[in-house]
């Protein structure tokens, strides 16, 4: 399948490569003031709907039978984490439980400025989620692409240090591998990038999903909401936002 972004400039290649993850020079992206209320109400467990190439089990039978013999979390009955979609399309990813909401009608400043602010031909997908457990190292299946493709907003984070990272991914690996754990020293673990937007005048960042794998620490009693939007790309918008980005807070390599 061809999709969108797929007709990106191939000097991107170059320019761009390799490059872990930006912060985004942009305003902060703050939510409406009907936020919080929403996500209380329309949350749900997000436990998986369907198989993939990288987990094949075709039901929650098969994901226990396998996690007795592996370990590897049952993800049709474990609740990787909590949220909400405000926008789908034909395209959006429909692996997981879905609770939807019209979001430009009930968070209409929020996508403005999702609009206003970002290189966007088209908005495909606005999801907000927020981990419950270790979240392992792993590529997403869409936005594999040599450049820093996938954008993330964080909405809300309580956790004294930042817990969302990247780390070069293991190319001997199958190309959507999901690791089961979390290494307990992976801060000092040098190859790894942790994404702190804590001082930044933006929360909002742009990573890698190919030479780089993310992950997800769970500190429990803390909580964070990341939003994460699937886009278009107005390829001429992007160039420059991610030139400036870069000049204003580096390149993180």
């Amino acid at each position: 399948m061809i999709y969108y972004n797929d007709q990106y400039p191939k000097y991107f290649d170059q320019r761009y490569k390799g490059i872990p993850y930006l912060l985004l020079d942009v305003p902060k992206i703050v939510p409406d003031d009907n936020f919080k209320e929403l996500w209380n109400e329309k949350k749900v467990s997000i436990v998986r709907q369907r198989p993939d190439e990288r987990y094949p089990y075709k039901n929650a039978e098969e994901a226990e039978e396998n996690f007795k013999q592996t370990g590897k979390v049952n993800e049709y009955t474990t609740a990787n984490w909590d949220g909400f979609i405000g926008l789908s399309s034909e395209s959006a990813d429909d692996r997981w439980t879905r609770s939807l909401v019209d979001g430009p009608t009930v968070l209409p400043n929020f996508f403005q400025q999702l609009n206003d602010y970002l290189p966007i031909f088209k908005l495909t997908q606005v999801l907000f989620w927020s981990n419950n457990i270790d979240i392992g190292v792993h590529r997403d299946l869409n936005d594999q692409y040599s450049w820093p493709s996938s954008i993330r907003i964080m909405i809300e984070d309580e956790n004294p240090e930042p817990t969302f990272f990247l780390k070069p991914f293991d190319e001997n690996l199958p190309a959507n591998s999901l690791s089961t754990a979390i290494p307990s020293n992976i801060r000092l673990d040098p190859t790894v990038k942790f994404v702190d937007t804590t001082n930044s005048l933006s929360n909002t960042f742009i990573y890698n999903n190919k030479q780089w794998g993310h992950g997800a620490i769970k500190n429990p009693g803390y909580k964070k909401i990341l939003c994460s939007i699937g886009v278009n790309y107005d390829f001429h918008k992007l160039q420059v936002l991610l030139n400036r980005s870069i000049e204003k807070y580096g390149n993180n390599i």
